[in-house]
């Protein structure tokens, strides 16, 4: 009996180890296989094309302009290099080669680390260039303006490179005026795929010969503009490690196996031995109870029990659990003053946000209290629409609408007081305020997100705003919702240059952008606050009608 117990007991284990053995660690591998090579290669195309697609819309928003163009057809160097040379280099575009071309092919504009070009390479700029010039482009959207892009080789140095050609948006049938040519230093364009990648990627020129062995490697062959291969990008990983969690794999399985049996043969053999002493105590009462109806009849002989036994086990599980309830009172406790102490700090760090807003408040009189109703405004659409499952950080969203014009410390108070218009480079020093906010905050860890916040608050949907000209889903829901909120407050409030409209009529006119530069569900939230605060009352009919 016992032996057949032994038996039974070990046959199932045994089946399982032989299925796991032929079956789950050859498909574990084949999953590995797949996700390391396969995966890769697809985010590796992936995110090249994104960063290619970025450095467009920065060429095109640089180069489809109004401004430019007539800047470009003039040679007025100064305002070309004041948009082109001055900035395009710095955080966060970080072109490392800048070259601005005239329609007849002379170098307007130039900014490099790496000096003059060399001949040789200049010729292929120069074919980039009059490709581009020479090109029709449609005249019913920027949109659909391409703008060329690849590698090249430039003074012994790979490049990934745009170039847009130079229009009018005002007018995009009117000729090309010359072009914007972009480029980033193949060291820094890898730098932008490493965060997206899982393994090690890096740059390998023509002339190098990777000496890392490597069972796995992902190879990405780069061509400059005439089809001459100039390099390699590489996904590489420690195979080493894989071959280790496949050998631990497979030795935890054994060691698991190897004790499941074991522990199997244990069991049954203890159950086993258990059984049959309870078999024989079994019969022993048997054959004494028939004893007895047989009229030989004995005292049973009683069960022995050790005293106290039960009585212990159950003081020690009532002493466990006093315990744990102790404990958890006492974390409780913590747990209280861990939240007041949160608060605390939390209603400090305000105190300082509201600081940092006085000394701009300072400086412009008429936007006293602008910040804090933004906030109001931004916090109640942010609630609204996080009831609607949105994901939005509520705490973010506050602080980056109560910081979203710190930029502006840094504009003179001569063109915020203004009670004219302002001119077209005074506008342009004021468009700045929300990149000026962003590297304001940069330095500090915690502002990450919010810096984000603050640099999109004044994109368009429709990809008309500044400072990048994103557009959708490319601009964060809380920069939009900061938007809307603060153009509201601006046209409710009074200005240097004009009194302040109703609320009806500021209504209206932000309306009138829903779609171009307001998200509908941003504002369609804020319709409902509004109502809710029953600021509306009869204007609700006419924006509703």
């Amino acid at each position: 009996m016992l032996v057949l117990t032994l038996i039974i007991a070990f046959l199932p284990t045994t089946i399982v180890a032989m299925y796991v053995m032929n079956n789950v660690i050859p498909q574990y591998e084949k999953i590995t296989y797949d996700y390391f090579v396969n995966k890769q290669q697809q985010t590796l195309e992936r995110i090249t094309q994104k960063i290619f697609d970025d450095m467009s819309n920065i060429a095109k928003e640089y180069a489809i302009w109004n401004e430019l163009y007539r800047a470009v057809l003039t040679k007025d160097e100064k305002t070309i290099n004041f948009y082109w040379t001055s900035w395009l280099y710095q955080k966060p575009y970080n072109f490392s080669l800048i070259i601005g071309f005239s329609k007849e092919g002379s170098i307007i504009s130039y900014h490099s680390p790496f000096g003059n070009i060399k001949s040789s390479d200049s010729t292929k700029v120069f074919h980039v260039f009059k490709k581009v010039t020479s090109t029709v482009y449609p005249s019913n959207s920027i949109n659909l303006i391409p703008v060329e892009r690849g590698f090249l080789k430039i003074n012994d140095k790979v490049f990934a490179f745009v170039c847009s050609p130079v229009l009018d948006d005002k007018d995009l049938t009117k000729p090309v005026a010359g072009a914007l040519f972009l480029a980033r230093d193949i060291d820094e364009f890898v730098a932008l795929i490493q965060p997206y990648m899982v393994d090690r990627i890096y740059f390998v020129d023509k002339t190098n010969v990777s000496t890392e062995e490597n069972l796995l490697k992902n190879h990405v062959e780069l061509f400059d503009i005439d089809g001459y291969r100039i390099g390699t990008l590489v996904i590489n990983y420690n195979e080493r490690t894989l071959v280790n969690i496949k050998r631990h794999f497979e030795k935890l399985l054994i060691i698991t196996f190897l004790f499941l049996i074991a522990l199997t043969l244990l069991i049954a053999f203890l159950g086993g031995v258990y059984l049959t002493r309870k078999v024989i105590q079994l019969e022993d009462y048997a054959i004494s109870l028939f004893s007895g109806i047989n009229g030989d009849v004995t005292t049973p002989k009683p069960t022995v029990k050790k005293e106290g036994r039960f009585k212990n086990v159950e003081l020690i599980l009532e002493y466990f659990s006093n315990e744990i309830k102790s404990k958890i009172s006492i974390l409780k406790q913590q747990d209280k003053l861990l939240k007041e102490l949160f608060e605390k700090e939390k209603r400090n760090f305000e105190g300082a946000i509201k600081l940092l807003i006085s000394i701009i408040e300072m400086k412009d009189p008429y936007t006293k209290g602008h910040a804090e109703r933004v906030m109001k405004y931004s916090k109640k659409i942010g609630e609204k629409l996080s009831s609607k499952g949105y994901k939005i950080d509520l705490f973010d969203l506050e602080i980056a609408a109560y910081l979203h014009d710190i930029g502006k410390i840094v504009i003179p108070e001569s063109i915020l007081n203004k009670p004219d218009k302002l001119t077209q480079e005074e506008y342009s020093i004021v468009k700045r305020h929300s990149l000026d906010g962003y590297n304001i905050l940069s330095n500090i860890e915690y502002f990450d997100n919010i810096k984000e916040i603050i640099l999109y608050h004044h994109e368009n949907v429709d990809g008309s705003g500044y400072p990048l000209g994103i557009k959708g889903d490319k601009i964060p829901l809380e920069s939009k919702i900061i938007s809307v909120a603060d153009v509201f407050d601006a046209l409710t409030t009074d200005r240097p240059y004009r009194s302040a409209f109703s609320e009806e009529k500021a209504l209206e006119i932000i309306k009138e952008d829903v779609g171009k530069k307001f998200d509908p569900e941003v504002f369609e939230a804020f319709l409902s606050v509004l109502k809710e605060e029953k600021i509306l009352n009869s204007v609700e009919m006419k924006i509703d009608g």
